[in-house]
């Protein structure tokens, strides 16, 4: 086992290896520092609080305007809570079924499950990752900003989501850099942030 811990730790240095030592090998893009996406998404919420907002410090009236300023983005939230339960819970158990785990008792398969389960598992538990911050970000910003641009944010917000899951579960046998994600959740990480 000593022997195996070295191989390991041999493997994993030499897949750590800066692109220049991997012939023919690229690395990512670094990520701007977290200070300056930070500064970007409050840039982001300030041009939307008072381009598409209502006088600051006011909100809807309770009787009248809060049900029709809500009313859009809650009907958002129904709808991806609703394809969340479809698409995104019964890829995990259709992926388990396709592979024989629903059958078996807990084990290695189930702790190192095949890719595909895998990527179905990570698609749903991102998923649910994301959905606090969405859940409180589109209704705030529907009261405190404006419920109709509240509502097309969070429609955006989650048609891009859905297309995450979708792309992150056909990337079965592909490296997470040639999966497409990026490309559906960077967007909607500035969405959902600028509505925060």
């Amino acid at each position: 086992t000593k022997k195996n811990m070295t191989d390991s730790r041999t493997e994993q240095k030499s897949s750590d290896a800066p692109a220049s030592h991997n012939k023919g090998a690229s690395s990512p893009p670094a990520a701007p520092p977290a200070s300056r996406i930070f500064v970007v998404y409050s840039i982001l919420g300030a041009l939307l609080s008072f381009l598409c907002g209502r006088e600051p410090g006011t909100i809807p009236d309770p009787a009248d305007e809060l049900p029709r300023e809500l009313c859009p983005t809650v009907v958002v939230i129904c709808l991806f809570l609703v394809s969340y339960s479809l698409l995104d819970v019964m890829a995990v158990g259709l992926a388990k079924h396709r592979h024989g785990l629903v059958t078996k008792p807990y084990g290695s398969a189930q702790v190192q499950p095949p890719e595909e389960v895998y990527v179905a598992l990570r698609a749903q538990t991102n998923q649910i990752e994301q959905l606090p911050g969405f859940l409180c970000g589109s209704m705030f910003f529907s009261v405190f900003v404006n419920g109709k641009v509240g509502a097309a944010l969070s429609l955006t917000w989650a048609v891009l989501r859905r297309m995450y899951a979708s792309a992150y579960r056909a990337s079965v046998g592909k490296p997470l850099s040639q999966s497409g994600i990026t490309k559906f959740t960077i967007p909607a990480y500035f969405i959902l942030n600028s509505m925060l």
